[in-house]
């Protein structure tokens, strides 16, 4: 008995990684930002980031503090194209993320996919 009590006290010690929430959250587009990359090159085009309206929690994403939602970042025209779309159009878009895949060492959560159309969210 005392030498299991010697073997799992240490393990007592042992931190136990949190795992990373992934999921989808459903809104309209309510800010888009684009950087010179010149004065800021971590933001250099064509990454971005946007928030959604009323999205104010995606796991431990960071907030963006003037509109207190979530900001995700992207990198690719594609994305670009298709926020910048949804926004015009006032349309929903369904964003997938992963809050363990930041953007550039950053609080801010990468978008992993974007799905138009007034989506469900998805499972």
């Amino acid at each position: 008995m005392k030498k299991l009590i010697l073997i799992l006290l240490p393990l007592l010690f042992v931190s136990i990684p949190a795992s990373a929430e992934k999921g989808f959250v459903k809104g309209e587009i309510e800010y888009i930002r684009t950087h010179d990359g010149d004065v800021i090159s971590s933001w250099r085009p064509p990454a971005f980031w946007f928030t959604l309206k009323g999205v104010d929690k995606a796991g431990t994403c960071s907030i963006w503090t003037p509109s207190n939602t979530v900001l995700f970042a992207a990198t690719d025209s594609s994305a670009y194209s298709m926020i910048l779309g949804a926004f015009m159009a006032g349309k929903e878009v369904s964003v997938s993320f992963d809050d363990s895949v930041k953007y550039s060492g950053s609080g801010h959560c990468k978008a992993r996919y974007i799905t138009l159309g007034n989506p469900p969210l998805l499972q």
